[in-house]
């Protein structure tokens, strides 16, 4: 069943206009925009929320061999979903006599991430490994890749959150679109609809309604229309600003330089061209020469297994270091127990201080000890000298001080001329 809320931000369209983007990567823009999937990435249909709903509630997938359709229903009218149809609604044609190209594999898209740069750190201590196994994460990229790969993440992903990271089929279609070779799209997106069926998620909806519009008339005067989300030249902005990984020599394909003339502004200068061919002379299994040394993950980011078993091996490791049983499992003291009993001297725990209350702010008595009546008498004679406030005000520090707590003293009190023995004095605080 579709969610009812509005359509989260998603399988958006691309700038349309390369005027509109940044200075740098205006080349770029009307290069994604004239290419083979530049339809899918411009369009801007209105989003009527009603029928995607009414697809959401009612899809069914139909399997036959490796063929698969949707059948859905529009206000109680029942529409087929084909892969073809899914193509032919994003402007996806093939040409006479020609047939879609098998998506790349890992190992060509480590050629091409070879070949453009990636910077990522090395995965495995003590090894050459780079190339991650799931996702890539963009930041590792020049920022001129970085851009295209922002468009791609955005408009072809599932993804609502985290536009960083750069899922393998999107890489995949990138690969297809800087070559200039045709991939079945409309097979993609079929998988992943199939996937969400019976899920609480709400993919594609700029796709589907699409795909909707070339099924049946659009209506204007439905309830619930709502604008698709566009991008903006913000990520544009702040990659000029930082220049990541300006040091890796920028690479674009031969596909991408021969369509220079068709575009409306030419790409960023400085480049080096290379082909399918060139890459097919690169080891994918080579050491990446822009890796950074590998670091050690943060532990929450570890996966669960590996997590566990850190936890164990240090419990482990304290449990040795604090001072743990010397005996085997059958009670019979190890062999080394009496050489470490010997050499080794018991730990000494010191137990953590108690947190003090902060005392509460009421009457205060400072009680001082009795002393014997002959050094009272003795003492009366030099309190004299002492003015009241003087006596006030020592009585004051004491009483106030942090460091003696207003209780009754259990030993005899010293007296000196600085601090004249009282027989019991009160004071508000």
């Amino acid at each position: 069943m579709a969610p009812k809320q509005s359509i989260s931000q998603t399988n958006f369209a691309g700038i349309y206009s390369p005027n509109d983007a940044g200075e740098e990567f205006k080349g770029l823009i009307s290069f994604l925009n004239k290419s083979y999937l530049g339809y899918a990435i411009t369009s801007t249909p209105v989003l009527d929320l009603d029928r995607i709903e009414n697809f959401w509630e009612s899809i069914v997938a139909q399997v036959d061999g490796d063929h698969t359709t949707i059948k859905f229903k529009i206000k109680e009218h029942s529409y087929t979903l084909t892969v073809q149809g899914i193509n032919a609604a994003l402007g996806i044609v093939l040409e006479a006599g020609k047939t879609y190209t098998e998506l790349a594999s890992d190992e060509t898209l480590k050629k091409l991430f070879l070949k453009i740069g990636y910077s990522g750190p090395i995965l495995e201590e003590g090894t050459t490994k780079w190339y991650p196994s799931g996702e890539m994460d963009r930041k590792y990229l020049r920022k001129e890749w970085s851009i295209i790969l922002d468009v791609m993440v955005k408009v072809f992903s599932t993804k609502t959150t985290g536009w960083n990271a750069i899922p393998n089929y999107i890489k995949k279609l990138t690969h297809s679109l800087v070559h200039g070779y045709k991939v079945d799209v409309g097979e993609l997106l079929m998988a992943h609809l199939k996937a969400a069926i019976g899920k609480k998620v709400n993919l594609y909806p700029r796709f589907l309604m699409m795909c909707i519009n070339s099924l049946c008339d659009f209506d204007e005067d439905a309830p619930r229309l709502e604008v698709c989300s566009v991008l903006k030249r913000n990520t544009h902005t702040t990659l000029t600003s930082h220049n990541l990984n300006a040091h890796i020599p920028l690479c674009f394909t031969k596909h991408m330089v021969d369509q220079v003339p068709n575009l409306d502004f030419p790409l960023p200068s400085g480049y080096e061209t290379f082909t399918l061919e060139d890459k097919d002379g690169l080891d994918p299994n080579s050491a990446n020469p822009h890796s950074t040394p590998y670091t050690q993950p943060r532990f929450s980011r570890l996966p669960k297994v590996q997590r566990q078993a850190l936890q164990e091996s240090r419990k482990r490791s304290l449990e040795t270091d604090v001072g743990g049983s010397t005996e085997s499992q059958e009670g019979v003291p190890t062999p080394s127990a009496a050489n470490k009993e010997a050499s080794q001297t018991e730990p000494i725990v010191v137990p953590l201080e108690p947190k003090t209350k902060r005392a509460k702010r009421a009457k205060t008595t400072v009680t001082h000890s009795v002393v014997s009546q002959k050094t009272v008498e003795e003492n009366r004679a030099l309190n004299t000298s002492l003015d009241v406030p003087s006596q006030q005000g020592t009585s004051i520090e004491i009483g106030m001080s942090p460091k003696a707590p207003c209780i009754e003293s259990a030993q005899s009190h010293v007296s000196t001329h600085e601090e004249p023995p009282l027989a019991e004095t009160h004071m508000e605080s």
